[in-house]
């Protein structure tokens, strides 16, 4: 009896082209499909990646040309504080001058003190 039901695990099955045909066409659909959505996303992550790459390459520059820009303005500015420096330290020395020869003129009392100026306001020694 086993013979005529197939075998004894599995029942009877009665193929049929047409029917078999049919199955392994919609195997082959569902197959294409997935291969044409996978193959979009492969796509999609690929152009991502490009795009990523794209950007990493840009910023890349733009870093590159920021280095340059923060350089030049920090050589501007040290060349600006080196004038400054300069023209401070030689008014600063002028400044001196001025107060050396007042002092010179008006005088140094024995105790360091500035003599005082007499009421006509011309001192000379």
């Amino acid at each position: 009896m086993a013979s005529i039901l197939g075998s004894e695990t599995k029942p009877l099955i009665f193929h049929d082209k047409m029917g078999e045909s049919m199955v392994l066409k919609e195997r082959g659909k569902y197959a294409k499909e997935r291969c044409n959505r996978f193959s979009e996303e492969l796509k999609s992550m690929y152009e991502k990646e490009h795009k990523i790459m794209d950007l990493r390459s840009k910023n890349c520059k733009f870093e590159n040309e920021k280095a340059k820009v923060e350089s030049k303005s920090f050589e501007e500015l040290d060349k600006k504080v080196s004038c400054l420096e300069t023209h401070f330290n030689t008014l600063q020395d002028e400044d001196n001058s001025k107060n050396n020869m007042i002092v010179g003129k008006i005088g140094v009392s024995g105790n360091g003190t500035l003599k005082p100026i007499e009421a006509s306001g011309n001192h000379e020694a």
